[in-house]
C-alpha cells in the first residue's frame, strides 16, 4: 500500500532535481500530481513512483526495459497512458534522467504547439477552401476547423445550402477534403459516392 505522504516527497524531489529548467509545478492529475513546465504535463507521480512522458521513440526505450506502463482506472475501467516509471537507478543517474527529462519535455511542447497551430488555423488555410469558402461557412456559424470537423462536411454542406441555394455539389468535395486534408482530387470515387448518399439521407434536415 503506497504512501500519500510518499507520494508528496517524490514530487518535491524531483522538483528539486529539476529546479534548472525553471517554470516548474505540480498540480493534481490522474490520481497523482503531474509534473509540468510552463503548464504542460511531462511527469507524473502516483502511487509513489515517478512517471515519465513518453513519444513513440522513448516508448521503444522504455518497452526495451520492461519498464512498467502507467494505468489510469476511469471509472473502473483500465486506461494505458503514455507514461512509463523512471526507477530508482536513473533517478540517481542525473545526466541519464535530465537526458530523458529533456526529450520528453521537448516533445510535450512540440505536441502542444502543433495542436495549438491547429486551432489557431484559418478556415481559408485548409486544403481547398478560400476566403469565400471561409465567409460562406461563417455565415452558417462555423468559424474554425474544430467546428467544420464536428459537423462533418455534408451538414457543412447543408448549412450553406440552405442560405445559399446555388452552390455546386463541388463544394461538399471541397470540405471533405478540407477535413481529410487533402486536395479535392485525390478523394476516392467510393468517398464521394458515400457522402452523396449522406447528403441524400440528411436533405430532409435542413
Amino acid at each position: 500500500m503506497y504512501d500519500a505522504t510518499d507520494s508528496k516527497r517524490l514530487v518535491n524531489n524531483i522538483l528539486d532535481k529539476l529546479q534548472r529548467l525553471g517554470k516548474l509545478s505540480s498540480r493534481s492529475m490522474f490520481g497523482g500530481y503531474g509534473i509540468c513546465y510552463d503548464k504542460v504535463m511531462f511527469g507524473l507521480v502516483a502511487e509513489s513512483k515517478f512517471f515519465l512522458r513518453a513519444d513513440e521513440l522513448l516508448k521503444k526505450q522504455f518497452e526495451a526495459k520492461n519498464a512498467e506502463q502507467f494505468v489510469y482506472k476511469n471509472r473502473g475501467v483500465p486506461v494505458l497512458l503514455s507514461y512509463y516509471h523512471i526507477d530508482e537507478t536513473i533517478l540517481h543517474s542525473e545526466k541519464y534522467f535530465i537526458d530523458l527529462v529533456n526529450r520528453a519535455l521537448q516533445s510535450a511542447l512540440s505536441e502542444q504547439l502543433f495542436k495549438k497551430n491547429q486551432k489557431s488555423q484559418r478556415l481559408k488555410d485548409l486544403p481547398n477552401l478560400g476566403l469565400s469558402t471561409e465567409r460562406l461557412l461563417s455565415k452558417v456559424g462555423i468559424t474554425n476547423r474544430e467546428l467544420l470537423m464536428q459537423i462533418g462536411a455534408v451538414n457543412a454542406y447543408l448549412k450553406i445550402k440552405n442560405v445559399c441555394c446555388n452552390v455546386s455539389i463541388e463544394l461538399l468535395f471541397s470540405l471533405a477534403g478540407a477535413i481529410e486534408g487533402c486536395h479535392v482530387a485525390v478523394l476516392s470515387k467510393t468517398y464521394r459516392q458515400r457522402l452523396l448518399e449522406q447528403l441524400d439521407a440528411n436533405r430532409h434536415r435542413y
